[in-house]
């Protein structure tokens, strides 16, 4: 079970029929799709995002068979990068899939990334919650509880994560399931990236694989 607790740190159409909509679950109705407005499916490093390589003893990013890798070693510890592309409007997803490691894990997407003292975080578990959080000014104004979701695929299987952002208003999705919404207008535009993380209870030395990170326009209805 998740507790809250103080924090330390038309291709992708084809894409989404990897990715099974939880049972019982129905895809929503308002993530109607306009313009890609960027795509990166992490076959190499030399396009899309300017994501980058490194490693230490305590993470790796890396590029590994058309996937963006993100190896987290230490227990309750998060590392986040952003993509060097800023949005405003607009819909971001990313299938995402931990490789290796606990299911009581962290990983999803982080959009309105001002600096790594103003963005948010999309976040779900391998255990199946969800939670959303927001750093304002360098401190943490917003850190809701984890809920559940049978949206979320448990274990090692593929998530759609995904965030439409439209004014003031964001709402969060897994598998095309809205998840919550909510309002805010602090960062009407930043850059978007991703997240992964271990947590105390889980123990350390996570891997998750991102693919086909995409930012579409909102489509018109």
């Amino acid at each position: 079970m998740k507790l809250s607790y103080m924090i330390p740190s038309i291709l992708i159409l084809a894409a989404l029929g990897s990715v099974s909509l939880a049972a019982g679950q129905g895809a929503s109705t308002d993530l109607l799709k306009g313009e890609l407005l960027f795509l990166d499916d992490f076959s190499t490093s030399k396009v899309g995002g300017s994501w980058g390589c490194s490693s230490d003893e305590n993470h790796s990013f890396s590029y590994q068979d058309g996937r963006y890798i993100i190896n987290v070693i230490p227990a309750d510890s998060w590392r986040r990068v952003q993509s060097g592309r800023s949005f405003d409007d607009s819909i971001v997803e990313v299938e995402a899939t931990p490789i290796s490691g606990p299911d009581d894990n962290i990983y999803g997407l982080m959009t309105g990334w001002l600096n790594w003292s103003n963005y948010y975080l999309f976040l779900i578990s391998g255990d199946g919650y969800y939670r959303f959080l927001k750093r304002e000014e360098g401190s943490w104004t917003r850190n809701d509880p984890w809920e559940k979701s049978d949206a979320i695929n448990l274990g090692k299987a593929t998530n759609l994560v995904q965030v439409k952002r439209q004014g003031e208003t964001i709402t969060f999705y897994t598998n095309g399931v809205k998840l919550a919404e909510y309002e805010d207008g602090s960062f009407p535009e930043g850059n978007v990236g991703l997240i992964a993380g271990t947590t105390a209870c889980g123990g350390g030395n996570l891997t998750v694989g991102f693919d086909n990170f995409s930012v579409w326009a909102i489509g018109e209805t």
